[in-house]
């Protein structure tokens, strides 16, 4: 189980990339986002649960593992924020969607007010809960963008 873990957790070897492992991540979320956007919403939040669900377990797993709050490994946490964001806009044009996963980046580096709130948790809980924080955020703030834009 451990090893399923360290593949979820790492988002299938993402986070072993030495340069902009989180930002890699991100981008990856882009396809999964264009296969649910064709979805039913139920199921759009569906996946998304799981995949936040997955997050935490599996952060919290290796994060224990490897006796660090919050590994730069796990990157399974950036794909879950950025589906939140994506899901939220709710766009098909491109652009938008890079302008708000660029915000979303921003927001999970920099972790300002309210993304820092989830800060100091339990370690699989808030190795996930400031992405997904950072991802409603950003989401929230680019969508009268996507609204106008569309």
């Amino acid at each position: 189980m451990l090893a399923g873990s360290y593949l979820a957790a790492t988002w299938f070897g993402v986070g072993y990339i030495r340069f902009g492992a989180g930002t890699i991540a991100t981008a990856t979320t882009l396809p999964l986002y264009w296969l649910l956007r064709l979805e039913p919403m139920q199921l759009q939040l569906a996946v998304a649960g799981l995949i936040a669900a997955l997050s935490v377990l599996c952060a919290h797993l290796v994060a224990a593992d490897c006796g660090q709050d919050d590994p730069q490994t796990v990157v399974i946490d950036e794909v879950t924020g950025a589906l939140v964001t994506l899901l939220i806009i709710n766009s098909s044009l491109l652009w938008i969607q890079l302008a708000a996963l660029a915000l979303f980046r921003l927001f999970d580096i920099f972790k300002p007010w309210p993304v820092d709130v989830a800060l100091g948790r339990h370690a699989g809980f808030n190795v996930v809960s400031d992405d997904v924080i950072a991802g409603a955020l950003s989401g929230l703030l680019m969508l009268p963008v996507a609204h106008f834009a569309s």
